[in-house]
């Protein structure tokens, strides 16, 4: 089939809230595009396009604004702009959530599948409650799409050893380095992956008691600021590196790092993604069918 721009070749978005991130998305693609794609009307974010595969992916950052409505409009926008959009992957840092049941380590990934009775992300939002604030959950509960699923589930059955070799590229980008490098401890220098439900809402958890709150109503393994805001327009998969344990303790020392074990992860994901020959897509946008993915989305 014809493409009238770079864009329209892009089957896969690449999602990133923070600028780290999209550096680090950008390092895990092979033929990036010197081409500026040109800009459709209206179009206030730009691309870069590269090779995951035999996908061509389109990565984009949003970092002027983070939250679940920033990421509402982001979803808009991606809707528009790919034609032939087909499904997702929303890669960053979270605040890791440990448990006794979850052996969490800084810069290990998280994923969001469904955990026991809980989806693999559940939105919540803080109310003021007389003179507390409380949480209560809302009606963003999401699943990850089932091909998605069915691709985490292969990626997970292979184990850990797999998205590790995309890590390789710390040793030409020394700013992704892990911030312990030098640990003796072997069992620790190597990020594992954590699977279960990921919370998401409009706040920064910086606080021990808050995060304790969290998992008490909620489970989870980690915590973040933008799936659920996206899950409800696009068929994402949510893939989250742990750069602190959302107390007060926060800090930006491990945002490199998980943002690039993050991405190795979803590098992994989307080579194990089955391809689907150009010449099958149909050519119309999500946009003209935003009613029927919708409806997929809310019974998944």
């Amino acid at each position: 089939m014809a493409f009238s721009t770079p864009l329209d070749e892009c089957s896969i978005v690449w999602l990133c809230p923070l600028e780290i991130e999209l550096q680090a998305a950008i390092a895990m693609l092979h033929n990036v595009s010197e081409e500026i794609p040109p800009r459709a009307r209206g179009q206030n974010v730009v691309y870069t396009i590269g090779d995951i595969g035999p996908h061509r992916v389109a990565v984009v950052g949003y970092y002027q604004e983070q939250g679940l409505a920033a990421s509402g409009s982001m979803a808009a926008e991606v809707l528009r702009d790919l034609r032939n959009l087909q499904l997702g992957v929303l890669v960053g840092i979270a605040g890791g959530i440990p448990s006794s049941t979850h052996d969490m380590q800084l810069g290990d990934v998280a994923v969001a599948v469904p955990e026991g009775d809980r989806p693999g992300v559940v939105g919540y939002d803080l109310v003021k409650v007389e003179d507390d604030d409380k949480f209560e959950l809302k009606h963003w509960q999401n699943s990850t799409h089932p091909l998605l699923r069915s691709v985490i589930d292969k990626v997970r059955a292979h184990g850990d050893l797999r998205f590790r070799r995309h890590l390789q590229v710390v040793n030409r980008l020394p700013k992704f380095q892990r911030p312990d490098s030098l640990t003796s401890n072997i069992d620790c220098a190597y990020p594992k992956v954590q699977y279960g439900t990921i919370l998401s809402g409009n706040m920064v958890v910086k606080s021990e008691s808050k995060r304790g709150e969290l998992r008490d109503l909620y489970g989870g393994i980690a915590v973040e600021m933008e799936a659920a805001g996206m899950m409800t327009r696009l068929p994402v998969a949510v893939i989250r590196g742990i750069s602190d344990f959302a107390d007060s303790y926060k800090s930006k020392e491990w945002q490199p790092y998980a943002a690039i074990t993050a991405a190795a992860y979803a590098k992994e994901v989307l080579l194990s993604l089955p391809y689907e020959p150009r010449e099958e897509w149909k050519n119309m946008s999500m946009i003209e069918s935003e009613d029927e993915c919708c409806s997929g989305l809310s019974n998944i």
